[in-house]
């Protein structure tokens, strides 16, 4: 009789034992599942901030550009080159 109360006891202790590690499994997936709606919506803006960045690339290459030319044709530059002709006129 005894013998049946331990048996007994053990088969509702290993019952309780895994019940309760079904419930954490459980919560663990809809975890799971939630991180995973979540990684979809930030891949979805990481394609779109990527193509913002390729879009800001290539006006910074204009501007980039823009600024050589500038620097290039910039009065400072000739005047030095006036100077230096002049400078070698003298000699």
């Amino acid at each position: 009789m005894i013998e049946w109360i331990i048996l007994v006891g053990i088969a509702v202790a290993m019952y309780v034992i895994i019940y309760k590690y079904e419930q954490k499994m459980n919560k663990m997936q809809e975890l799971i599942d939630e991180n995973r709606k979540n990684i979809d919506s930030n891949r979805d803006n990481i394609q779109n901030n990527q193509d913002k960045i390729v879009k800001n690339h290539s006006r910074l290459d204009d501007h980039y550009n823009h600024i050589e030319k500038l620097w290039v044709s910039s009065p400072k530059k000739k005047k030095k080159k006036k100077e230096n002709k002049e400078d070698k006129e003298t000699i």
